[in-house]
C-alpha cells in the first residue's frame, strides 16, 4: 500500500514540476519537497528514528506494480567488481545538483533530472534485478541505509522491531568493500563542503579562483555562471579526495603502529574497510546540525504548498501564501543544539572505533594504534565546530 502511495506522490510531484509555475520557483512544491522535506527531513527520520526509506522508495515500488509476467523476466548477475561504485557516482551527481547546479530550484529542470535518474534506475533494475540494484546502485537506499544503521529502531531479518543504542547498528564489525569506503567518505565530505561554502574562508578562496579564471580568459569563455560552476565543481571533487587521502593516511599510520613488535601486518586499505563505518555517526551529526535551520525555516513553505502545489493561485486548504517565520528557531538554541549533536556524534564515532580495534585484536589493550584515528576524529570535531561558528556568507 505504501509503495503504491509513494509512486502516486512521485507522479504528482513530477507533474507539479513540469506543469506548475516556473516563474516563481518558491511557489512550486517540487524544489521545497526534494531539498527540504525529502533529503533533509527524511534523512533526519532515518538517522534519528529508523530507516523508513525501503517502505517509501518509489523506484523500488514501481516495478512491483508491473504485471507479473514483466517482473519475472530474466536478469543478469551483477559483475563482482561493481561493488557500490554506481551509487558513489550517482551520489556525487546528486551532491553536484544540490550544491553546485545553478538551476536546482527550477521546477521543470529539477523534474527532468529526477526523470533521468529514474530512467537509469529502472533500466538497471530491469537488467540486474530490483534487489541487486538497490544494494549497489540506488544511491539513496544505500545512504539512508547507512543513516538507518545509526538509528535506534531497526528490523531483524525476521522482521521483528528492535530498540538499540544510537550507533550500535554500525558495530557489527564487518569489512566493507573499497567502494563503500569511498561512499562513506564522500557522504561525510560533501555535507562538510556544504557548510564550508557559507564561510568567509570559502568566499576568499572563491574570489581568488574567480580572479585567476578571469586573468586566464576562462570567464570570458564560460561566462560568470559557468566560471562559478567550475570553481564550485572543483571544490566538490577535491573535498572527498582530500578527506579520503587523510583517512587513508590515518589508517596507514595505524597499521604501522599495529605492526610494531608483531609479525602481523595489515595494509591501509584493509584497515579502512574495518574502520570506515565508524565515521557514519560523524556524517549523521553534521547532517543534523547543519540542516536543522533549513528544515525549520524552509520547511514552513510546505505548509503553504499543500494548498497550492502547482503555484497557480489555488487555496485548497486555506494555507496558501504562508511565509516562513525566522523566529521559530532561537539562535542560541541552534548553536547549543549543534554543539551537542556534533560532540555526541563524535563520541559515538570514537566508541565505535575503539570497539572495532578491540574486535580486531581481542585481548590486546594497546592504546597507541588507536591514537591516529582518535586524533582524526577530534580534528574533525574541531573543524565541524569551526564551520558552524563562522558567520554565514553567500558567494
Amino acid at each position: 500500500m505504501l509503495g503504491g502511495l509513494s509512486v502516486a506522490v512521485f507522479v504528482f510531484l513530477i507533474a507539479a514540476g513540469l506543469l506548475g509555475t516556473q516563474q516563481d520557483q518558491l511557489a512550486n512544491i517540487l524544489p521545497a519537497f526534494v531539498w527540504v522535506a525529502w533529503w533533509v527531513g527524511l534523512g533526519f527520520v532515518c538517522a534519528l528514528v529508523g530507516n523508513i526509506w525501503p517502505a517509501l522508495n518509489p523506484w523500488a515500488a514501481a516495478p512491483a506494480l508491473l504485471p507479473e509476467g514483466l517482473r519475472r523476466r530474466a536478469v543478469r548477475p551483477l559483475p563482482s567488481w561493481l561493488g557500490v561504485w554506481p551509487a558513489v557516482f550517482l551520489y556525487l551527481c546528486f551532491a553536484w545538483a544540490e550544491l553546485v547546479w545553478p538551476d536546482n530550484t527550477a521546477p521543470a529542470k529539477l523534474a527532468s533530472l529526477i526523470l533521468v535518474y529514474s530512467a537509469i534506475t529502472w533500466a538497471a533494475m530491469a537488467r540486474y534485478g530490483v534487489e541487486p540494484w538497490l544494494r549497489c546502485g540506488e544511491t539513496f537506499s544505500l545512504v539512508f541505509g547507512l543513516f538507518g544503521r545509526f538509528a535506534p529502531f531497526a528490523r531483524t531479518p525476521a522482521s521483528a522491531l528492535v530498540l538499540r543504542h544510537y550507533g550500535s547498528g554500525l558495530a557489527a564489525g564487518e569489512k566493507v568493500p573499497a567502494s563503500m569506503v569511498v561512499l562513506v567518505i564522500t557522504l561525510l565530505a560533501t555535507v562538510s563542503f556544504d557548510g564550508f561554502l557559507h564561510t568567509p574562508s570559502w568566499a576568499r578562496l572563491y574570489a581568488a579562483a574567480a580572479h585567476a579564471l578571469y586573468d586566464l580568459g576562462w570567464t570570458h569563455l564560460l561566462g560568470n555562471t559557468g566560471a562559478r560552476t567550475l570553481v564550485f565543481t572543483t571544490g566538490l571533487v577535491l573535498a572527498p579526495l582530500c578527506f579520503l587521502a587523510l583517512f587513508l593516511a590515518t589508517c596507514k599510520l595505524t597499521a604501522h603502529l599495529e605492526s610494531r613488535g608483531s609479525d602481523e601486518r595489515r595494509g591501509a586499505a584493509d584497515l579502512a574497510s574495518s574502520y570506515v563505518l565508524t565515521l557514519v555517526p560523524i556524517a549523521v551529526a553534521y547532517h543534523v546540525a547543519h540542516y536543522l535551520l533549513l528544515l525549520m525555516i524552509e520547511g514552513q513553505l510546505l505548509y503553504g504548498h499543500i494548498s497550492d502545489p502547482f503555484g497557480v493561485g489555488w487555496d485548497l486548504f486555506g494555507t496558501a501564501g504562508t511565509t516562513p517565520d525566522p523566529t521559530v528557531v532561537d539562535a542560541r538554541f541552534l548553536w547549543l543544539f549543534s554543539l551537542f549533536v556534533i560532540v555526541a556524534g563524535h563520541v559515538i564515532a570514537v566508541w565505535l572505533a575503539h570497539r572495532a580495534a578491540r574486535d580486531e585484536h581481542p585481548g590486546n589493550a594497546a592504546v597507541a594504534p588507536q591514537l591516529p584515528m582518535l586524533v582524526l576524529m577530534v580534528g574533525y570535531t574541531i573543524f565541524s565546530l569551526w564551520i558552524i561558528g563562522q558567520p554565514i556568507v553567500e558567494v
